[in-house]
């Protein structure tokens, strides 16, 4: 899968999560800010990515998880482990 369509991906889950349009959402804007995302939520779609690109995710920098550009590198990392 290319960077593009992994973004997209990961849009389409916070959308589905946040109930809020990640589309409109730049890379590097905090999450929590932009869709109301707490830690819950952000339990919600790490769980939701795993499921969707089949990996655990063990390492986690919590950092990351507060944009989308961070869950991009946490997602891509995690796909290379796995392969």
């Amino acid at each position: 899968m290319n960077r593009k369509n992994l973004e997209t991906e990961i849009r389409a889950i916070i959308t589905r999560v946040t109930e809020e349009d990640a589309f409109r959402v730049g890379l590097d804007e905090n999450l929590a800010d932009a869709t109301g995302l707490d830690s819950l939520g952000r339990l919600e779609l790490l769980s939701e990515m795993e499921e969707k690109f089949d990996f655990t995710i063990y390492d986690l920098d919590t950092d990351k998880i507060s944009t989308i550009g961070g869950m991009l590198q946490i997602v891509e990392k995690a796909m290379l482990e796995v392969v």
